[in-house]
């Protein structure tokens, strides 16, 4: 990993353990050793299985992982649930749902859960605080497009990229930024009371493979968020940095979600490609998981990513 990578997803498991979730879920633990299987193997071990979308099952335009249709297709016939759990921002989950259905993924809107749908309970939340409270009914919005959708459906508007909102409230989806976009951003990070939403926290994410085969990893929406958190330390906010909400995996409000959706007593598995959301997300809820090895985790750099995180899956796919 690369080493803002690395001091990210340590990050994330420090403010999980602030949450209370205990050293039990975050320290990790390398007895016993994930088992290498396949999909079939742990067919009659789980009911349920929890799918991240990119770099798991496809990846951008209409590239889907080769033997990733087969298992969704076995998955189906056993009658098994199954869930869509991606940190994509990109738009609302019926849309999402959509778009995984065009690659062969018919997940219904009902079974796609996205950290972007996050973000309604979220804003009931600081809207209704006794302390600092906060209306957020404008925001300074770095992302594609379509994740104004997002805001809107929150009722929230995205100011002009040279604007600024009433509130110093800056919202990341996806990493679109410019170096003007940058600069207004932290700008607004730097003034009193300023708060950062990061609607994506993945912080890095493995592009479509090359003719060659070769999977190249690139800094994404979590890693942009860090650099504008830690550029905004400043005098105002005495060096520490804007209000920071993350949402989405390994975050806990996204597995509460996943599980109001299912059974009750339901045996759930995981299956994603990053230690740092899918895996330490799993432990987070309370699943089993199956890490995708060759994608955002290289598999020669595995067994040192695991120590240094401290975290490891039950399986490799």
């Amino acid at each position: 990993m690369e080493r803002l990578e690395t001091e990210i997803y340590l990050r994330y498991k420090q403010i999980i353990e602030s949450l209370g979730m205990g050293t039990s879920v975050c320290a990790g633990d390398e007895s016993p050793a994930p088992q290498r299987v396949r999909m079939e193997d742990l067919l009659d071990r789980y009911d349920a299985f929890c799918f991240d979308g990119y770099g798991t099952l496809y990846n951008r335009g209409n590239f889907v992982y080769e033997g990733a249709l087969d298992w969704y297709t076995m998955l189906r016939a056993a009658g098994k649930q199954m869930r869509l759990i991606t940190n994509a921002a990109s738009d609302v989950d019926s849309v999402l749902a959509a778009d995984a259905g065009k690659r062969g993924f018919a997940f219904s809107e009902a079974e796609t859960i996205s950290s972007g749908s996050l973000l309604k309970e979220l804003c009931v939340e600081l809207r209704s605080r006794s302390v600092n409270r906060r209306d957020i009914r404008e925001v300074y919005y770095i992302g594609r497009e379509t994740g104004k959708h997002v805001l809107e459906g929150c009722g929230i508007k995205a100011v002009a990229p040279a604007g600024e909102p009433v509130e110093p409230i800056v919202a990341i989806s996806s990493a679109k930024d410019t170096p003007e976009t940058y600069e207004q951003a932290v700008k607004i990070l730097k003034r009193p009371s300023a708060m950062l939403l990061v609607l994506n926290s993945d912080a890095w994410a493995p592009k479509i493979p090359g003719d060659d085969g070769v999977t190249v990893r690139e800094p994404v929406s979590g890693a942009l968020s860090e650099r504008l958190r830690r550029d905004s330390m400043c005098e105002t906010n005495g060096g520490a940095g804007c209000e920071t909400f993350y949402l989405g995996k390994p975050f806990p409000a996204i597995w509460e979600k996943v599980k109001r959706s299912l059974p009750e007593g339901s045996r759930v598995l995981m299956v994603g490609d990053t230690l740092g959301t899918d895996v330490l997300g799993a432990k987070v809820a309370g699943f089993d998981s199956a890490l995708v090895v060759g994608r955002n985790v290289p598999a020669d750099e595995l067994e040192a990513d695991e120590k240094v995180l401290g975290i490891w899956p039950d399986y490799y796919l």
